[in-house]
């Protein structure tokens, strides 16, 4: 075993996260070429290629716009929501959400679909759920800037954006955490790639994106708000409609996001040792 497990337990989480965000410095090349790699297979065999990746975004967009502001016509309640449109508050959330919800699906393979590498080839484990993050959210990032100058168009913009880069950051660290565990339980556990689909669907509808909270009766809010999702899409809406942020919702969100990695990156830390026997 490594000798950090032997320091004290506060030098071994700190010495364990320094050291994960430092691979994409030290090992930069070994680090973007699995990124690129990662981007090239998705669009593998298309004719546009990587414009993929600006159309879809952008035709989903249109897409959305057109069936809930001009054909459904649903409207929102401001004081609650921020917005009276349905579509600008639905889409708030669902983009952070697309993103999240495409990393954990691909991390049950992030391991297992690279099998045959981890047992004949020497490198640094960590860039595998690393990758699986940065890939979703790049990818689904160009469709959130797009809907950023759409906001903007509207007359939505606001100084409160300023906390934006915050509020993603710590998203995608939560995310990467939650990488990390499920890539390498699904090493052990094969059932949890049948599993996760399911539990994303469910964890889709507890979660505040489609309605407010405050449309939940208040005996059951208690329970959305153990969603670990909910500070993460309630801090979007508020910065991005309301125009502020709740410390209270951001300390929340912080620290389950220093929770969820810290924990699931010494999980990944101890047992990868045992990947290439099982795999």
């Amino acid at each position: 075993m490594p000798f950090l497990i032997y320091q004290k337990p506060y030098m071994y989480i700190f010495s364990l996260i320094k050291r994960w965000f430092e691979i994409p410095i030290h090992h930069k090349t070994l680090f973007w070429g699995f990124v690129r790699n990662e981007i090239k297979g998705r669009f593998a065999g298309s004719i546009g290629g990587f414009v993929w990746s600006l159309l879809t975004p952008l035709a989903n967009l249109l897409i959305y716009v057109f069936v809930f502001s001009i054909i459904f016509k649903i409207r929102m309640k401001p004081m609650e929501t921020g917005t009276d449109s349905f579509v600008v508050y639905f889409l708030a959330g669902l983009l952070p959400w697309t993103a999240f919800s495409e990393a954990l699906s691909s991390a049950t393979d992030a391991l297992l679909s690279r099998a045959n590498l981890i047992t004949k080839v020497a490198f640094p484990l960590e860039i595998l759920p690393l990758s699986g993050v940065i890939v979703p959210f790049c990818l689904n990032g160009l469709g959130f800037v797009m809907f950023l100058v759409y906001l903007m168009f509207k007359g939505y913009f606001h100084m409160a954006w300023m906390w934006l880069p915050l509020v993603v950051v710590t998203h995608m660290v939560f995310t990467l955490g939650m990488v990390c565990l499920i890539g390498s339980l699904s090493v052990f556990l094969r059932d949890i790639k049948q599993f996760i689909g399911t539990a994303l669907s469910l964890w889709f509808f507890l979660t505040p994106i489609i309605y407010p909270l405050s449309m939940v009766p208040e005996k059951m809010r208690w329970v959305i708000k153990l969603n670990p999702m909910y500070p993460f899409i309630e801090l979007y809406h508020q910065v991005l409609l309301h125009h502020f942020i709740s410390f209270t919702v951001l300390a929340y969100a912080l620290g389950l996001t220093l929770c969820c990695f810290v924990g699931s990156v010494i999980f990944f830390e101890r047992s990868k040792y045992a990947f290439a026997d099982v795999l």
